[in-house]
């Protein structure tokens, strides 16, 4: 199982991808790249089943999560039976790092990757799965004489937790993506954008600008909330919005919605003094889907990943 290319931009997924979340399994495919979901299928896990982290057991109810796989993938098929993953982000650390200089040639930029990742990371990383990509250069945010690289990193015992799930299923993992980072091949190429994942478990804050990645932080749901706000996912957008004003000079004129919460319930959540002005939208949209693929009894920002995975 990879994470994704060192090229993501000329790697070619599997036309299948499905999504483990803490809430549900969600799956489709696609034609092709610029195709829209030809199928879109929604399964959901009780309470507890998936826990999300870099550490073992990710799946607490195996047996629950696998019976709802196997439904989701049912009538599934790829040419190969290959199918791209989509994981919860608190399962793959995404880190920005700058090194004045990388090799081109992967075998020789991934041990150095690797050695900046030893003291940065819990577990061990020689065994991991490390997947890295550098980014365009960004005249607005640019460190002169850096070189920025987006990498990420999935410890050997949860991957090998989640391919043995899949494979189980009768499928091969091909390709292993964190939701956001999936999601964000949704986001349009043109301009800045901020996008804001949500879940249970965690909330994910993206930036991109021009389709360069400027910012992505994934922080933990905090167990108790103050009455009637949400704390951490308040703080996590304000930071993300500083974060938008700093680097490129204005406010974000809308947020990008994608996982747990709808624009409208996320809108609610951040308006709970009536001051909140940005708008939201969902990432993902009617039209990604066919007309007869439109997911029913579930909002359409649940498939971001899903989507994105099978737009990138």
């Amino acid at each position: 199982m990879r994470l994704f290319s060192t090229a993501l931009q000329i790697a070619t997924r599997p036309r299948l991808a499905c999504e483990i979340s803490p809430e549900a399994i969600f799956a489709a495919q696609s034609a092709g790249m610029h195709d829209p979901l030809q199928t879109s299928v929604y399964v959901p896990l009780p309470e507890g089943a998936v826990v999300p982290g870099w550490k073992t057991p990710v799946l607490l109810a195996r047996e629950a999560v696998q019976s709802a796989l196997a439904q989701a993938l049912q009538g599934m098929a790829g040419r190969n039976r290959q199918l791209t993953l989509v994981v919860p982000d608190a399962c793959v650390r995404v880190l920005v790092l700058d090194f004045d200089t990388l090799s081109n040639k992967p075998q020789e930029a991934l041990p150095l990757v690797r050695f900046r990742l030893r003291k940065m990371l819990p577990f061990d990383v020689e065994a991991a799965s490390v997947s890295y990509q550098i980014l365009k250069k960004n005249q607005e945010v640019e460190k002169v004489g850096s070189l920025r690289v987006m990498v990420a990193v999935a410890s050997a015992e949860v991957c090998a937790e989640l391919e043995l799930l899949v494979r189980d299923a009768g499928f091969e993992p091909g390709v292993l993506l964190p939701s956001t980072l999936a999601a964000l091949a949704a986001v349009p190429e043109t301009e800045a954008h901020l996008v804001v994942h949500t879940g249970r478990r965690s909330v994910t804050t993206a930036i991109t600008q021009a389709g360069d990645l400027l910012l992505y932080r994934t922080v933990e749901r905090l167990e108790q909330q103050t009455e009637g706000i949400e704390d951490d996912l308040v703080q996590a957008v304000l930071m993300a919005i500083a974060f938008y004003e700093d680097a490129l000079g204005r406010l974000p004129e809308q947020i990008w919605v994608a996982g747990h919460d709808t624009p409208e319930e996320f809108q609610r959540k951040l308006s709970v003094d009536e001051t909140w002005k940005i708008p939201a939208r969902s990432l993902v949209r009617t039209e990604h889907f066919l007309a007869e693929a439109v997911p029913q009894g579930r909002p359409a920002c649940g498939f971001a990943g899903v989507v994105g995975a099978l737009h990138g």
